[in-house]
């Protein structure tokens, strides 16, 4: 899928049926933005959207695909093949460089808890020591430990809804 080619296409039809970027934005629940990417070639829709979007221009998913008006008699079953296996690629590298992104924001995470966990702790020892003098810092960093504790559950709870679509 070319995006410059594809983003051509839908703005010319959509301009051929006196739609706005809103009205195609409504239609699928999208922002008039999201339309507005696509047609200047910036980015192509999402992969849910190939069929709505197809539908909503009045087009073939093989025409949006390709950036292209197609006769419907000229159709191939291959060239018809390789777009969808062009699509499914795209699909599967995106998801890819997502999990990619998500790994590495764990890995941060992970280091990060590490050191507020080593910080509590050198400074419970240190505190505990000499408790009367230093109970604010030891305060402030237990209330550091709890805002990262909270906020790395609520991090957790969201990656665990997210594998679970």
């Amino acid at each position: 899928m070319d995006a410059t080619k594809t983003g051509a296409l839908i703005a010319a039809i959509r301009r051929e049926r006196n739609m706005t970027q809103a009205e195609l934005a409504a239609k699928l629940h999208v922002t008039d933005k999201a339309v507005s990417k696509w047609e200047r070639g910036a980015g192509l829709p999402d992969i849910s959207l190939i069929e709505p979007l197809a539908a909503a221009l009045d087009i073939s998913v093989l025409e949006l695909m390709q950036g292209r008006r197609i006769p419907a008699e000229t159709v191939r079953h291959t060239e018809a093949a390789a777009v969808l296996t062009d699509v499914l690629g795209m699909a599967k590298r995106a998801q890819a460089d997502k999990r990619s992104r998500l790994k590495q924001v764990d890995r941060f995470l992970s280091r990060l808890l590490e050191a507020i966990g080593l910080l509590f702790l050198l400074c419970s020892v240190y505190c505990r020591i000499q408790l009367e003098t230093h109970l604010p810092l030891w305060l402030t960093v237990s209330g550091i430990v709890l805002v990262a504790a909270i906020l790395l559950a609520k991090y957790a709870l969201h990656r665990a809804a997210e594998n679970r679509t």
